[in-house]
């Protein structure tokens, strides 16, 4: 045998044995995809893996039947299947902020049902965005209130200036955000929508026809005094929703 030839023989033989090698042994950031198993990879807002989420293969045939998983310190999981029903995967995290205990649903990178045969579902934690099929937002919510007597007819001219204190949830540097509740006769008209869950100082400014007013704002159902500046955390849950802060404004 020719040396060029006898060269190109030993590198497909080493190439080889590095390919039956890796299918022995995957890299952790690799996931594949097992029949009878859901499988799958959870990311970190920064795409690290994220340990300890919670994941739900929930069957959609037989009621109050689901099947649990978590990831690991790689971020990866795998759930074995039982032999019958279709199934819709969700994901949780649970974090610990300000001395608050919130669970915060993550994004999937695909929204449809499985069979049994498995297949691979990966998850993301976000902190904006979207939820599956449009329904909310994976951001806080902050509900905005007028005080009684306040002549204010047209609050979606009122700009809100969010300044975070200390880190975000999920422990990135946030950003002053100016913000807007919704349209008259939209969804969202009172609310502002898709916060960065973080604690942050709030101040107001109405811009009418005389020019920019300042407002002074307190948290709604309290008897405290109107402040020009108000620090806000948000509830993980009550009676309007999940991840919610609820103002009032008065000039």
């Amino acid at each position: 045998m020719k040396k060029s030839k006898l060269i190109l023989y030993l590198a497909g033989l080493i190439l080889l044995g590095n390919a039956c090698t890796n299918d022995k042994n995957p890299s952790p950031d690799e996931v594949r995809p097992e029949e009878g198993y859901i499988t799958g990879k959870v990311t970190n807002t920064d795409g690290t893996p994220l340990k300890g989420a919670k994941i739900v293969a929930d069957n959609t045939m037989i009621y109050a039947s689901y099947s649990l998983g978590t990831s690991d310190e790689n971020g990866n999981y795998k759930i074995q299947l039982p032999k019958v029903g279709t199934f819709m995967t969700s994901a949780q995290i649970v974090k610990e902020y300000n001395g608050q205990r919130y669970e915060l649903d993550l994004d999937p990178d695909k929204y449809e049902e499985l069979s049994i045969d498995g297949g691979v579902r990966n998850f993301k934690f976000k902190l904006t965005g979207p939820r599956p099929e449009g329904v909310g937002h994976y951001g806080a919510t902050i509900e905005v209130n007028k005080a009684i007597m306040t002549a204010i007819q047209d609050s979606e001219n009122i700009e809100f200036t969010l300044q975070p204190v200390g880190n975000l949830i999920d422990g990135s540097k946030g950003k002053t955000l100016k913000l807007k509740h919704g349209a008259p006769f939209s969804q969202d008209y009172g609310r502002i929508v898709d916060v960065p869950l973080g604690r942050y100082v709030m101040t107001a400014y109405y811009n009418g026809d005389e020019g920019k007013m300042p407002l002074k704002l307190r948290k709604h159902f309290s008897e405290d005094d109107y402040v020009s500046e108000l620090t806000i955390d948000f509830e993980p849950s009550n009676m309007w929703g999940r991840n919610i802060a609820i103002i009032s404004y008065s000039e």
